[in-house]
């Protein structure tokens, strides 16, 4: 008897990207990981050879066929630039609404949702200022301009601060967030973020061959200004990055840290384990590394043209947003309070064997082709495969190679000293 597939079985592989797995580590892979049970997965590969569309849920469904989601559509599509994020709020409003159709949301519906938890921010404790937007869009689309003149859905005050970056990691929260790192992975993120404060995009962008051992600096890509820059960190750092790559035999070309989703759900647990609240409820919780950076690098009487050069952003944009760094010093000059400042270098180097120690603590953990972790010995090194830089040198100097693919090597080899 042939295995039924249920769609919701069906959309349930795809989200948990099956046909990847199943393709990189095989079947068995597949059902384990997504849980699954194999027999079906064979049924799904077996009926839907290639990955199908993402099936649409039923709400969705739902959602689109209400008057009030037409009637947005119709009133906002392409006139404003926001007009999608604005939509997919009204899913959610939507569903927190019972599925109630936005045409018929009144004044009380508008009130919980204006209050509701999940549209409050954890910083000022008010409306996020987006989610005051998007409702207020809404009203004017279901025809509600009473409802925008009352004070309940007032705009003023609701606008962020601009110090509402000025949070970050002290070094009590940074010690408790170390401690609590179970991975190889995750423990090095934390680190290269704070002592370069690159984008969470450059950092798992690093390869092997990225990194210079002998200078102490690893080239980042910041796709701001679609370039590379470098990056110089402490010789305890440098050596935990050797060490990982050679403790997961990470080949040359490759990315030595998971994908951004893996990071960020790392974490967002880590940092509950931590009990520190804030990070863990703290949307885009992976900028914080280099939040931290900025301000315990001003702080530490590190310059704001040395922040600037290592986080690959403009002066003028770290001096409008991140206005509160200075702010223990200020505390200094004009109420007299103790200030003990270390320079930024021995500021890092507190941390050292605290970084040091927990490498060390943590297991290997690689992945069998089950995707399940195995175990080996933190002392176990491997050798990771060779790349032969004379044809790379070959291939920059030979006129038919494509630009970007020149610009690459050519950089890696300037990294590597090869050139």
């Amino acid at each position: 008897m042939a295995t039924k597939i249920r769609k919701e079985t069906l959309a349930r592989f795809i989200n948990a990207n099956g046909y990847e797995i199943a393709k990189k580590q095989g079947k068995t892979a597949a059902s384990e990981i997504t849980g699954i049970s194999r027999p079906t997965v064979y049924a799904i590969l077996k009926k839907y050879p290639k990955q199908p569309k993402r099936i649409t849920p039923q709400y969705i469904k739902e959602y689109e066929a209400t008057e009030g989601a037409k009637l947005f559509l119709a009133k906002n599509r392409n006139r404003i630039k926001t007009w999608k994020k604005c939509y997919r709020l009204g899913l959610r409003c939507y569903l927190l609404l019972g599925k109630k159709d936005p045409l018929s949301w009144n004044i009380d519906d508008y009130r919980k949702l204006w209050m509701h938890e999940k549209f409050i921010d954890v910083v000022t404790q008010r409306v996020r200022d987006t989610v005051v937007f998007a409702l207020r869009l809404w009203m004017k689309a279901m025809g509600k301009h009473d409802l925008l003149q009352l004070e309940d859905f007032a705009t003023r005050g609701l606008k962020r601060p601009k110090s509402r970056k000025s949070w970050c990691l002290e070094d009590s929260n940074l010690k408790e967030l170390i401690k609590a790192t179970n991975n190889h992975y995750l423990l090095l993120i934390e680190e290269i973020g704070v002592k370069t404060g690159g984008r969470i995009s450059s950092i798992l962008g690093i390869r092997p061959l990225d990194c210079n051992f002998e200078k102490d600096l690893i080239l980042m890509y910041e796709s701001k200004v679609k370039d590379y820059r470098p990056r110089f960190l402490d010789q305890g750092c440098m050596s935990r990055v050797k060490r990982y790559i050679e403790d997961y035999q990470i080949a040359p070309d490759k990315q030595l840290f998971p994908s951004y989703s893996t990071v960020r759900k790392a974490l967002k647990k880590v940092a509950k384990d931590a009990d520190i609240s804030q990070l863990a409820s703290m949307r885009g919780a992976t900028h914080i590394f280099k939040h931290t950076f900025v301000t315990q690098g001003a702080f530490h009487d590190l310059s704001m043209d040395s922040i600037s050069e290592q986080t690959g952003t403009n002066p003028n944009t770290l001096r409008d947003f991140y206005v509160g760094v200075k702010e223990r010093k200020l505390r200094h000059e004009l109420l007299g309070e103790k200030l003990e400042v270390l320079p930024y270098h021995e500021w890092v180097k507190t941390f050292e064997p605290l970084w040091s120690q927990q490498y060390v603590n943590i297991p290997i953990q690689r992945k069998n082709r089950t995707g399940q972790h195995t175990k080996t010995e933190n002392n176990q090194i491997n050798k990771t495969r060779a790349i032969n830089w004379t044809a790379i040198k070959r291939l920059t100097e030979n006129p038919s190679t494509p630009k970007p693919l020149r610009d690459y090597w050519l950089s890696k080899l300037k990294t590597q000293d090869k050139n």
